[in-house]
């Protein structure tokens, strides 16, 4: 009985101790945080946020298909421009030759249409016609020396059909002829010449397409900046809108902070700031309050106490500091707002 008394008393004072740090230790924990600081005594409320950069960006494909090569790796720092990664383009760069070489002999169409015909086609074409029209004349010759023999009775019908069949197809090569050498003389038809153009401009319209198809198969970097997380590897498959890489840019950064909304309204652009990290040793940084956002909305940020709840919502603010020495992405920090 005497050890169960003394358990029961052991209980009830560690029950004890528990209230008063529950009660009493927020009101220490302000006063330290105050001790040393003349600023730090009148700060207005708390908040937990992150460390981030202002310009972060997430590499998507934008086609499908292997992933042939990716040039970088996490932490690696890029330039705006640089290549990143490379989608297989085997096949489209098929399509870009064909394009290419369709587009090249509709060119080459035209710009023949639009010269006109040289001299040398002129002449060829009118000694074509000579020689049709002396076809001609000798089989006409011949035809009529057949009829008359055959109403002499000096020919069978079947020498005169004869006669007359090598005559009119003499002078059908013969009109062809003309008609070639007519239009060698005038050049081309106006409406041939602008279709060989619409020709053209279809086809180095195709070209500009499938150039297009191909760019989209090499993924660049939009900024200057690190790669902070690489998603893909070599060989492995991507869909349209499949994420790659991440990029941040190092060189702008600033704090996203989320205040409860029962403390919503308080903070306001421009009021000072100060923030503090687990990892800094006691470092302060300050700064102000850049922008705040007019609505609330679920808490997203975590943090190492397993008592806190995220089934609240906040307000978000942004914060830009004075510096942001030794300070990373993704850091958890603790600010201070001063009226």
């Amino acid at each position: 009985m005497k050890k169960n008394r003394i358990g029961i008393l052991i209980i009830g004072s560690l029950i004890v101790v528990a209230l008063a740090i529950a009660l009493f230790g927020p009101l220490l924990v302000k006063k330290k945080e105050g001790s040393g600081n003349p600023q730090a005594q009148g700060y207005l409320i708390t908040s937990k946020g992150i460390v981030e950069s202002e310009e972060e960006t997430e590499l998507r494909s934008l086609v499908s298909g292997p992933v042939r090569k990716i040039l970088v790796d996490e932490g690696d720092i890029v330039k705006k421009g640089d290549t990143l990664a490379v989608i297989d383009s085997a096949k489209i760069t098929a399509k870009v030759a064909e394009a290419e070489a369709a587009a090249q002999e509709a060119g080459a169409r035209y710009r023949q249409m639009e010269a006109g015909f040289r001299a040398e086609d002129v002449t060829m074409a009118k000694d074509r016609a000579d020689r049709a029209e002396a076809v001609y004349l000798r089989a006409a010759d011949d035809y009529h020396r057949q009829e008359r023999l055959y109403q002499k009775d000096a020919a069978t019908l079947q020498d005169r059909d004869r006669a007359e069949e090598r005559m009119k197809v003499a002078s059908s090569e013969w009109k062809e002829a003309k008609a070639s050498l007519q239009k060698y003389r005038k050049g081309e038809r106006v409406e041939d010449v602008n279709a060989a153009r619409a020709a053209l401009s279809r086809g180095n319209a195709e070209v500009n397409y499938y150039r297009a198809l191909l760019s989209d198969h090499t993924i660049t970097s939009p900024i200057n900046g690190v790669v902070t997380e690489r998603l893909k590897k070599t060989a492995e498959m991507v869909d349209v809108g499949t994420p790659i890489l991440r990029l941040i840019n190092p060189d702008k950064m600033r704090i996203r902070a989320e205040v409860d909304e029962t403390d919503a309204g308080k903070v306001k652009p421009g009021m000072k700031v100060e923030v503090g990290t687990e990892v800094s040793g006691g470092k302060i940084y300050r700064g102000e309050v850049t922008r705040v956002l007019p609505y609330v909305k679920r808490k997203a940020q975590k943090t190492f106490d397993p008592m806190a709840s995220y089934d609240i919502n906040t307000e978000q603010v942004y914060i830009r500091l004075e510096s942001f020495a030794d300070l990373k992405s993704g850091m958890t920090v603790t600010v201070r707002y001063f009226k």
